[in-house]
């Protein structure tokens, strides 16, 4: 291992980073975790119909003033 290399973080710090982030910004935008997870999911369910994405190439953050939605992939 070189100087400034550090550990992969295993999975369950991943998750567990992840879970954190979601409580934090359901409580900034003052709705639950659920509820955040079904704006998010009627956010992918609606612009699929519009664009050939995948989950795994959608994500959306959310805090009390903006709506972020990052769609990734290949260029064409």
């Amino acid at each position: 291992m070189g100087v400034f290399e550090t550990k992969k973080k295993t999975s369950s710090v991943l998750v567990a980073k992840d879970r954190l982030k979601v409580l934090l910004v359901s409580d900034r935008v003052n709705c639950t975790p659920d509820a955040l997870e079904k704006i998010k999911l009627e956010l992918y369910k609606t612009i699929s119909k519009y664009i050939d994405v995948t989950p795994e190439n959608f994500d959306v953050q959310i805090s009390r003033t903006n709506i972020h939605i990052k769609i990734t992939g290949e260029e064409s």
